[in-house]
């Protein structure tokens, strides 16, 4: 029972020991399972911590590797720091919070020249002392002790305002010192000489010199700019803006010109000021006057100018007196060349109208040379005055243009045939080309460009000696309706040297020598042509070759009076083939361009034998030359036209009135060379069928042909009484005379008083009234004339007179004349209004 109470106690016993060796077990492993994870977890920190030292190993040493670059960098700059600080032209100085100098550059210690005291320690009131001690630095009057604590004071002021020091080299410099966040000063000292002496010269300027900055806010001005402004000069502070200086003058009432009216000239002088660029004219309270320049500088600034213009105002205003002088004297010459030229016309009148009647007398031949040499001379004599006459309106500028609708071509071959006596008198032809695809309406002062033809034309035909003279027209048209004209005058004539080319159109020059003239004139005529043509707002030229001839040009802008209708012939269907004989190259031409413009086919010969000889072209009209080299044009037509041919002719003469119509020969016209383009189409639509008999040919001219026939004159109607009103009794005579070969029968008045009572005693059929007669004169007589007739039938009244300025013409008219003549008179012109005012009377008596 021992036995097994042991043994189940050591069973017992046993379990427990295997129970607590399990439970010591567990608890073993669970520690030795907690060691483990310690150990891990310890292992894995001692790794992190390894990692994290290996990496702060790593940060260190880049770290240190770059503050060395760093730090090498800094050496590197502060190196190059130096050298910067050592080559600047300009003093650099660094002090500490003790006023002490820390460092500075050469330039700043070259201008101590060596002191020694002066070096990285010293206190600024050293160096100041050395400034003065040394004689570094001009005080400029200013005591040495006060100068210094002046200078000491400003590093006391915040911000510490600039100083300009003047060296004893007379050099300037530019102090500027800044305050450190330290206490330190930094002191840039900045050499200015060169501004200095620049200012020195500004403030020597005469006229007065002032600059603003991009605010308009004053920067600088000189003295001379405050003594102008001198009322304004106290607000002259730098800062202040130009309209607050403007006001300061405003208030003091300073500008002339702004009194009464302040605000409203302050707000136009600002816009004006703000402009890039101004210039302009002020005048100030006392009287002086100034001329503003401003102008925009590259930052926005603004730089002034003001210039006194006193002494120039003055002068202008005695220029103004002076031409206000000179134009009353310019109208007291056209009023003295006005009655000089009635004074020389009157007289005129007699020498030129009784040398005209003498040459219509039985005289020799020697008498007749005489009484040509009158009249010719008298002409000569009345175109000097004429041209004096008008270059003096034209000088004066009392001439007017008229403009009205007129003809350009018209007017053309009217002064062609005015000039076509003298010309076939010299033997030089006279051409006019005028352009097809030209309108010959325009408007414009016709009397005018009469005027410039005639003499442009009259100087080509005095100055040609043989060979033609060629009037050439061409344009363009314009915009609103008008064309530029261009009309050129081509001669060969002795031509211009070229040293005279440029001088032509000046005043009485002459293109020969004075001392061999073999050309009359005074010189004036292309002077008085170009003032014309630049009065029409157009321009003269010429060109010339010495010995071979000229061509003058012109070049006038015309309003058209239509629209360009381009002339042309409404030709009879036969006409198609023409031959034109004339011996002018110029000419042939021209009539090439006439003819083919309307469809015609032209050939063309230069001898009458020559045209023989084509005839067997069997041409449907024949142009001819009434002077061909070989034969008249009027013995090539009966050469052409016999054996029963009947082939229209055209002839082409300088005289048509010498052409005398010969018996058996039919000419189906004869027109006036140059031959106008209207004339030339009006006779072709006229001409006839040609006729040829078959197999015939042209035969031999027959130099016998007849002489003209005598012209027949007109039956005289009952005679026409005439009064004339005229004081001076060689005009009497004149007109007498002139009046001889008229149906008229002559009553004479001295005076206007006279005048009146001869129409009172019996009405007259044409009364010719001078303007300028005693007691009463021609208008006042006209008046009294128009008052009597009461609103009935109005006698035709003709003023004569020697009054030629414009305007004149107009007052006649408008005093109730109804026509107007110039002396000396004309018999011509006569004639003409005998025929215009009563043509079945006054038809010239047969003698």
């Amino acid at each position: 029972m021992e036995m097994a109470d042991r043994l189940a106690a050591e069973r017992r016993a046993r379990l427990a020991a295997e129970r607590l060796l399990e439970q010591k077990q567990a608890e073993l492993f669970e520690a030795n399972r907690r060691l483990g994870k310690h150990a891990l977890e310890l292992r894995n920190e001692i790794q992190e911590t390894r990692t994290e030292v290996k990496v702060v190993r790593d940060e260190n040493q880049r770290v240190m590797h770059q503050l060395g670059e760093a730090t090498q960098k800094i050496e590197v700059v502060t190196e190059q720091l130096w050298s910067a600080l050592e080559t600047m032209r300009d003093g650099f100085a660094m002090y500490d919070e003790n006023l002490r100098l820390e460092l500075a550059n050469p330039a700043y210690l070259q201008v101590f020249e060596g002191v020694e005291s002066i070096a990285p320690g010293a206190s600024y009131e050293h160096v100041l002392k050395v400034l003065i001690q040394e004689g570094i630095v001009d005080p400029q009057g200013e005591h040495p002790d006060a100068w210094t604590h002046r200078m000491r004071a400003r590093w006391d002021m915040d911000p510490i305002p600039n100083e300009t020091l003047r060296l004893w080299n007379n050099r300037f410099v530019k102090i500027r010192d800044r305050r450190l966040p330290d206490g330190g000063i930094v002191s840039l000292g900045v050499d200015i000489t060169g501004l200095m002496r620049m200012w020195s010269a500004v403030e020597e300027m005469p006229d007065g010199f002032v600059m603003y900055d991009a605010e308009d806010r004053l920067l600088m001005c000189n003295q001379q700019y405050k003594d102008i402004y001198a009322k304004s000069a106290p607000a002259m502070q730098r800062g202040t803006s130009f309209e607050e200086i403007l006001r300061y003058g405003l208030d003091r009432k300073q500008y002339a010109e702004a009194i009464g009216r302040e605000e409203d000239w302050l707000e136009e002088r600002l816009l004006v000021h703000r402009q890039s660029e101004t210039e302009l004219e002020q005048q100030l309270e006392d009287g002086r006057w100034l001329r503003v320049y401003e102008r925009r500088t590259r930052d926005g600034g603004l730089v002034g100018l003001r210039v006194d213009i006193t002494q120039i105002k003055q002068d202008q205003e005695r220029l103004k007196e002076a031409t206000i002088r000179a134009e009353a004297a310019n109208r007291a010459k056209s009023a003295f060349l006005a009655n000089m030229s009635h004074e020389i016309r009157t007289p005129m009148n007699g020498v030129v109208g009784m040398a005209d009647l003498l040459m219509d007398t039985e005289l020799s031949e020697e008498q007749q040379l005489y009484a040509d040499t009158i009249r010719s001379s008298g002409e000569a004599l009345l175109v000097i005055i004429n041209d004096i006459l008008d270059y003096s309106k034209i000088e004066a500028e009392k001439l007017q243009l008229h403009p009205a609708p007129f003809d350009l071509e018209r007017a053309i071959h009217e002064v062609v045939m005015l000039l076509q006596p003298t010309a076939r008198d010299k033997e030089i032809s006279l051409l006019v080309d005028y352009d097809m695809f030209l309108p010959t309406r325009f408007i414009g002062d016709a009397g005018r460009v009469r005027q410039i033809l005639t003499n442009l034309l009259g100087n080509a035909v005095k100055f040609t000696i043989q060979g033609h003279v060629l009037v050439r027209v061409v344009g363009v048209p314009g915009d609103e309706n008008a064309s530029s004209i261009h009309i050129t005058v081509e001669d060969t004539g002795i031509g211009i040297p070229p040293d005279k080319v440029d001088h032509v159109f000046g005043e009485f020059n002459q293109v020969e020598d004075e001392r061999n003239r073999t050309f009359e004139g005074t010189g004036l005529g292309l002077a008085i042509t170009r003032r014309l043509v630049e009065l029409m707002d157009g321009e003269v030229w010429v060109e010339s070759d010495l010995g071979k001839g000229s061509c003058f040009g012109l070049r006038i802008l015309l309003p058209t009076e239509e629209p360009a209708v381009f002339e042309t012939a409404r030709l009879p269907g036969h006409l198609s083939r023409v031959l034109v004989v004339d011996d002018h190259n110029v000419n042939r031409e021209i009539l090439s361009k006439q003819l083919g413009i309307i469809g015609l086919s032209a050939d063309f010969c230069k001898t009458g034998y020559e045209a023989i000889d084509h005839m067997a072209q069997r041409p449907d009209l024949l142009l001819i030359e009434q002077d061909l080299p070989d034969m008249s044009g009027q013995d090539l037509a009966a050469q052409v036209t016999r054996g029963g041919r009947n082939i229209p002719v055209i002839l082409m003469a300088d005289n048509p009135a010498q052409v005398a119509r010969r018996p058996g020969l039919d000419i189906a016209a004869v027109l006036q060379k140059p031959v106008p383009r209207r004339a030339l189409f009006a006779a072709l639509e006229k001409i006839g069928v040609a006729h040829y008999p078959e197999g015939d040919s042209p035969g031999p001219r027959d130099p016998a042909e007849g002489a003209p026939p005598a012209l027949a004159s007109p039956e005289p109607g009952g005679p026409l009484d005439v009064l004339v009103a005229e004081d001076n009794k060689t005009n009497q005579l004149v007109f007498r005379k002139m009046a001889k070969d008229f149906n008229v029968t002559l009553r004479f008045a001295n005076n206007g008083i006279e005048a009146l009572e001869a129409y009172r005693d019996r009405r007259p059929d044409l009364i010719f009234m001078d303007i300028s007669m005693p007691r009463m004169d021609g208008k006042q007589a006209t008046r009294e004339i128009r008052t009597l007739e009461n609103g009935g039938p109005q006698v035709p009244i003709i003023a004569v007179t020697a009054h030629a300025m414009s305007g004149d013409r107009e007052s006649i008219l408008a005093a109730g004349l109804n026509d107007y003549l110039t002396k000396p008179l004309r018999k011509a012109a006569l004639a003409e209004k005998f025929d215009l005012y009563a043509p079945q009377k006054s038809r010239r008596a047969v003698s």
